[in-house]
């Protein structure tokens, strides 16, 4: 069973460490469920979680990025990109999608089952990979934590 993640930035939980814990708990649950191979999209927060998750469990799995490593992570603090960069040395695939949109369709096709770990708000990446993966018929399992003040205002890519 290959399981797909979806889910925003630290910065828009109003507790990033029990977002973090989420993504651990539903990583082992998954697992244990028959898991066989994680999907993530390589941004940082739920993806990275997931994919760190993947290590810590011994499970395979997949990086789709949107975009090249330079670009994707052009305005990433150095310890980010550098653990980004750990983590693609332990994935078992890296796939180059020809952007978000192509990203998030992947992540939303590709799977049994997408998890997403977010604040409930649209207009993101993460209510897109939603969507597809509903209009997909892949199953959705929807994590939703407290967002950070501010956060129902966010805009743009991460989200």
């Amino acid at each position: 069973m290959n399981v797909a993640w979806a889910g925003h930035r630290p910065d828009l939980f109003r507790d990033p460490a029990d977002a973090q814990r989420a993504v651990n708990a539903a990583a082992q649950e998954v697992v244990q469920q028959g898991a066989t191979r994680l999907l993530v999209g390589g941004q940082r927060g739920v993806d990275t979680w997931a994919a760190q998750a993947a290590v810590e469990l011994a499970v395979p799995f997949k990086v789709i990025l949107p975009l090249p490593i330079d670009r994707f992570t052009h305005d990433w603090t150095p310890a980010d990109r550098a653990l980004l960069e750990q983590l693609l040395s332990h994935a078992g695939d890296v796939r180059l999608a020809a952007g978000y949109n192509e990203r998030n369709r992947l992540l939303a096709t590709g799977a049994d089952l997408l998890v997403a770990v977010w604040i409930g708000i649209g207009g993101g990446g993460t209510a897109e990979t939603i969507w597809l993966a509903r209009q997909a018929g892949t199953a959705v399992r929807e994590i939703v934590l407290e967002p950070a003040p501010g956060a129902p205002q966010a805009q743009g890519r991460g989200i």
